[in-house]
């Protein structure tokens, strides 16, 4: 009997059930998940088809039938990321616990636990990072097979969702910046993290236009070429500096003017402090160069559109420094030497008042300041001990009186 058994079983292994479960487990955990492919692949079929019918959903009359429509694409969307995240915990998961998985697989699952440690807490931004992670991990793919019409139709959708997302976000760290009991600086970095993000993943594909090529270019040039190697707080500043000024062309609405100026505020008071505990004389000056660039942002970029003052003395007073500014402008294809004089003194004398009612000291920033004052020859440093003639203490009258006696 045992014998029998045993040949019913070596039958079997060469049998076609035998081979198609062989390769049903090899399809599942292939490198490509093969079984994962094709589920993910009929999704987003689902998804494409539905996301076409919502888009023209302006030109359905009937209420009742653009529910059904919006309904039909966002279970549609759903399940869609169901299936990507239920291919990360079960296929690149046992990948990487084989240790048979590859840099970006094992990327992937190290973003996938760190936007899991978000549900418990931040459940907003858990959403959105959710989003954008199986979004990217899905476009990565669709990007090596390129087929014809489904690249160019996922293509349209991963952009316009993935706008959307990260406007939403924006809007979300936004409100975020308005909690006064948080004060810390990493509300802030969530802000530039994303900017860049999506200048990095999203605006390539977008749209072509003079606008995004610009930004594209401008990142290329200020950001790409800022050297990340050198552990300096000038670079990282300028870095946050140039991420958020092309965050007002970015995202105009979802990080408003108040939030902006909240921003900038933050960029001086990070770069004053790092002035003030430097200790090279060259890492002070660019620190200083950096304050001077946040300085004419800050009022190029929000005080110069401001509506509401806090009163009116204050937004006359700050439109005589603007007024100040235009003109030291003109200065520039002139002069631009003494441009430059002229809005360093200017600026100086402009972040002295802003400083002079803060709670914190700010007396190394002072000092650098009216150093460079001097340099300038705007101020004229004054000795702080007078020299003293040696005899008799004689008031300024007496002497006068004593050489008008010595004459006659």
């Amino acid at each position: 009997m045992a014998e029998l058994q045993l040949k019913v079983v070596k039958r079997s292994d060469n049998g076609f059930m035998s081979r198609a479960i062989n390769n049903f487990g090899k399809a599942v955990y292939s490198s490509g998940g093969g079984l994962y492919g094709l589920l993910i692949g009929a999704k987003r079929n689902s998804l494409l088809k539905a996301y076409s019918n919502y888009q023209e959903l302006t030109k359905i009359p009937d209420e009742n039938k653009r529910n059904t429509v919006t309904s039909k694409y966002e279970k549609a969307y759903e399940n869609y990321l169901n299936c990507l995240e239920k291919y990360i915990k079960e296929n690149i998961y046992n990948k990487v616990q084989k240790k048979v998985s590859n840099i970006k697989e094992e990327r992937i699952m190290s973003t996938f636990y760190e936007v899991n440690a978000l549900k418990g807490n931040e459940y907003v931004e858990y959403k959105y990072k959710r989003q954008i992670l199986l979004l990217d991990m899905d476009w990565d793919t669709i990007q090596a097979t390129k087929s014809g019409k489904v690249f160019q139709k996922y293509k349209e959708f991963y952009i316009n969702i993935m706008e959307e997302i990260y406007k939403a976000s924006m809007r979300h760290y936004a409100v975020l910046l308005t909690d006064v009991k948080n004060e810390g600086v990493e509300k802030y970095e969530k802000i530039y993290e994303l900017i860049e993000s999506y200048i990095k993943q999203v605006l390539p594909y977008a749209e072509n236009n003079d606008t995004y090529n610009k930004i594209l270019e401008d990142y290329k040039k200020y950001i790409v070429s800022i050297d990340t190697y050198a552990q300096k707080d000038s670079n990282e500043l300028r870095k946050r500096l140039v991420l958020l000024g092309l965050s007002r062309e970015l995202f105009v609405y979802s990080l408003p003017v108040i939030a902006a100026e909240q921003c900038y505020v933050k960029l001086m008071k990070l770069c004053r402090n790092s002035l003030a505990n430097a200790f090279l004389d060259a890492d002070k000056y660019e620190l200083y160069q950096v304050l001077l660039d946040i300085i004419e942002e800050y009022n190029e970029n929000v005080l110069s559109k401001k509506v509401y003052w806090d009163s009116p003395i204050v937004r006359e007073d700050y439109d005589k420094f603007w007024a100040k500014f235009q003109e030291i402008k003109k200065l520039a294809r002139i002069d631009y030497d003494e441009y430059l004089k002229a809005r360093e003194i200017l600026f100086i004398t402009y972040d002295l008042k802003m400083i002079k009612n803060s709670k914190k000291k700010y007396d190394e920033v002072r000092e650098y300041y009216k150093t460079r004052m001097v340099q300038l020859h705007a101020l004229r440093r004054l000795k702080k001990h007078p020299a003293l003639r040696s005899g008799v203490w004689r008031t300024r009258r007496r002497l006068n009186a004593d050489e008008g006696q010595a004459e006659e």
